[in-house]
């Protein structure tokens, strides 16, 4: 008959001792990359929801749009989102009057954002207009 107590005692010694066990690892929530991923996962939901959005605008000056990235400004609760001007861009108009636009359109647009992503709270959106690679706030 076998000894099942040696075993697991090898098995044991394998292990290192501050070694935790992988399914603690694998299904814990405090790994930092895990909040990460999912902030990522947010911003390219955002992204696909207000790149639909300014086309759906009534405003000509947000038609022609174009959504270069949204980032986490500082977490995932506030985003940024860059926006700049297409090639095909008809309209010369200021930096100025483009982001006071896009403050009369944010309740749309945030509305729209939070109609395209599953979260109880929908994440205040600040716009920055990109000009010749230069952001201007």
């Amino acid at each position: 008959m076998k000894d099942f107590a040696n075993r697991n005692s090898r098995k044991r010694s394998r292990r290192a001792s501050g070694e935790s066990d992988s399914a603690e690892l694998f299904f814990s929530s405090n790994r930092p990359g895990r909040r990460e991923h999912k902030t990522a996962q947010l911003c390219r939901q955002v992204f696909w929801a207000l790149s639909l959005a300014l086309g759906e605008c009534g405003d000509d000056v947000l038609r022609e749009l174009v959504l270069h990235d949204v980032q986490p400004a500082p977490d995932a609760s506030r985003l940024l989102a860059r926006v700049g001007f297409s090639a095909a861009a008809t309209t010369h108009i200021g930096a100025a009057e483009v982001l006071q636009r896009l403050g009369e359109a944010s309740g749309f647009l945030r509305h729209q954002v939070a109609t395209a992503i599953t979260r109880k709270r929908a994440p205040e959106i600040f716009f920055a207009l990109v000009v010749g690679g230069d952001v201007l706030p």
